[in-house]
């Protein structure tokens, strides 16, 4: 039962039922919006699946254990959970190994700003027999590190060792406040398994995340406002520059309407982390080179532009919009603005679009006009030029990356969700995926690979009615340790599909081993030696092996059946692997991670 009361000068505070510190944990993630807590099992940790068991027996708040079989996928899983529900989620590892094992997905969800819990449990330390959760294990004598959470100190916005003094619905409640608060992040928390079996001494108060609260993004200044409307209604050649706008989904309703006010074009890189802007619309990726820009409006982004020889003129007008516009979690940062604006996307391009209405004269207004209508023509002559492409491709029989792209491009539903973790076919991907709806499009928001595998099951968990399609290269697959994934998206019918751009090679040992030594030792040997994987593992089987559907497509004709049984087994609850073989750097073609 779940009963809220007024405790003198304190906020409202939640009582649970709570028994055990254990039973306030489970607690307070669910009323702080977890949903799913992805497990991975470990000797200490099974107050979790007490409590949890415990708490749907008897009706109490508890999120749904989801049982993983690997660290890296779990917490990738719960990054895809967040990202397409906007809300926290969370992981249980256990102790040093297991948040160890959490690997390279610890700079995905800090650089991507996540707002994920981790969880792991610790060795105890209490002396045997002296106390429910005491050492009673040999091993766990060596998992116990000097500082467990100096682990991740660096990728978490806050961490901390759960101890007996502390209330445990309120750190849980306080470590989400910290991560759904601007910039959004990951947090980590420690937790013994001694302390998490302590009794709990009469009725387990704490504040809910919501009763603490959330810090909301600021307005911009009216007057910067009216600085920024001034230099675009007065613009000549202007751009909007994002890639992580389309985080808050009302910062695109909010850019489309400025962008169709004042045509102005919008850029993003291949490397945008969702869905920022209708990809069909004429403003999207009409713009100009930034060195040729009067005015540029950036949108909560990291690199808009390459620095040196691409950089905005001297005279060029900059406002450098975005919660932390100064990306303080970056150390070098060679960007300059006029203005630099700490305050929510959506706040000031309406804004923007209110200031800007009340300063449009007829002149400014038939400029924008000759603008919008050459941006109208720039976009359809771009996707008329992309589909040529690849229809040119299909005439000749050639089964390429961007053949991949544009058939994967005509199975698309409005409503499917194409999570691209590609790196140079992952440009085809975005290209001719074509999304228009927030939330049906998105990348990792980092450098590390193999995001995908586990963030679509966790998008699927969240969003089971719609479909999930994992594009991603061979060895980003590889890196995504995906057989424990395609087991849990079978085990927990969250089933996605993953098109695997096949062509034994990283981009990064090949094309960029010719890029630093065009001349050298390297690229004069046969076969590439550490950039290369030939014969590429069979991915079929692998699917196959996690009692899911697998294809290989070697011949074009092959390809645009083999996807749409693909996406039939996923509808039936069967994760599928359509591994598709495409050309790699000895053909001449840019090869793919």
């Amino acid at each position: 039962m779940i009963q809220t009361q007024e405790r003198g000068t304190e906020a409202w505070w939640t009582e649970t039922g709570a028994e055990e510190w254990a039973d306030a944990i489970v607690a307070a993630m669910k009323l702080g919006g977890v949903e799913h807590l992805f497990f991975v099992s470990g000797s200490e940790l099974t107050f979790y699946q007490e409590s949890i068991a415990k708490a749907h027996a008897k009706g109490r708040p508890a999120p749904r254990l989801v049982t993983m079989t690997h660290e890296h996928v779990a917490l990738n899983a719960a990054l895809g959970n967040a990202m397409v529900r906007n809300q926290p989620a969370a992981t249980a590892v256990h102790v040093d190994v297991g948040t160890l094992h959490y690997g390279a997905a610890i700079h995905t969800a800090w650089r991507g700003g996540y707002p994920v819990l981790m969880t792991a449990g610790t060795g105890p330390r209490a002396f045997p027999d002296s106390m429910r959760g005491a050492r009673g294990s040999s091993v766990q004598w060596v998992q116990e590190p000097r500082d467990q959470g100096e682990i991740v100190r660096q990728y978490t916005k806050l961490d901390h060792r759960l101890e007996h003094q502390d209330n445990p619905g309120l750190m849980i409640s306080r470590l989400l406040q910290v991560a759904m608060s601007e910039p959004r992040g990951p947090v980590y928390v420690s937790i013994p398994q001694e302390t998490a079996m302590l009794p709990m001494p009469g009725t387990a108060r704490f504040p809910t995340r919501d009763q603490l609260g959330l810090a909301r993004p600021a307005w911009p200044d009216p007057a910067d406002a009216r600085q920024i409307a001034t230099w675009l209604v007065q613009a000549e050649n202007p751009v909007m520059y994002t890639t992580r706008a389309g985080r808050d989904p009302d910062a695109v309703l909010e850019m489309v309407r400025l962008a169709e006010l004042l045509a102005i074009p919008v850029m993003e890189s291949t490397n945008a982390d969702r869905l920022n802007f209708p990809m069909t619309h004429w403003a999207y990726g009409t713009g100009p080179a930034a060195k040729d820009a009067d005015v540029l409006l950036v949108m909560e982004d990291v690199v808009p532009f390459t620095p040196g020889p691409g950089s905005p003129s001297a005279d060029a007008k900059i406002a450098w919009v975005a919660i932390d516009p100064v990306l303080s979690r970056y150390k070098t940062l060679e960007f300059r603005a006029d203005l630099w604006i700490p305050a929510a996307v959506a706040a000031v391009a309406r804004a923007v679009h209110e200031a800007a209405t009340h300063m449009l004269t007829q002149s400014a207004l038939s400029r924008i006009a000759d603008r919008r209508a050459r941006l109208e023509q720039r976009k359809q002559e771009m996707v008329a030029h992309t589909d040529t492409l690849a229809q040119e491709d299909i005439r000749h029989g050639r089964l390429t990356g961007r053949v991949v792209g544009y058939e994967l491009g005509q199975l698309l539903e409005p409503e499917t969700i194409v999570l691209n973790d590609g790196l140079s076919n992952g440009g085809f991907v975005q290209s001719y995926a074509r999304r228009t709806q927030p939330g049906t499009y998105f990348r990792s928001g980092s450098s590390s690979g193999g995001w995908g595998s586990g963030a679509s099951l966790g998008v699927k968990l969240a969003r089971p009615d719609q479909d999930v399609i994992h594009a991603t290269g061979d060895g980003y697959f590889m890196f995504g340790t995906p057989l424990p994934a395609l087991w849990a998206a079978g085990h927990h019918k969250a089933a996605y599909m993953a098109v695997v751009f096949v062509n034994g090679s990283y981009s990064t040992g090949t094309s960029g081993l010719r890029h630093a030594y065009p001349e050298g030792y390297g690229i004069a040997a046969a076969h590439y030696e550490g950039g290369t994987f030939e014969p590429t593992p069979n991915f079929a089987k692998l699917a196959e092996a996690a009692n899911g559907y697998g294809e290989q497509v070697t011949e074009l004709s092959q390809l645009a059946p083999a996807l749409q049984r693909g996406l039939e087994h996923t509808r039936n609850h069967t994760p599928a692997v359509i591994a598709v073989r495409v050309p790699g750097p000895m053909q001449g073609v840019g090869a793919d991670t």
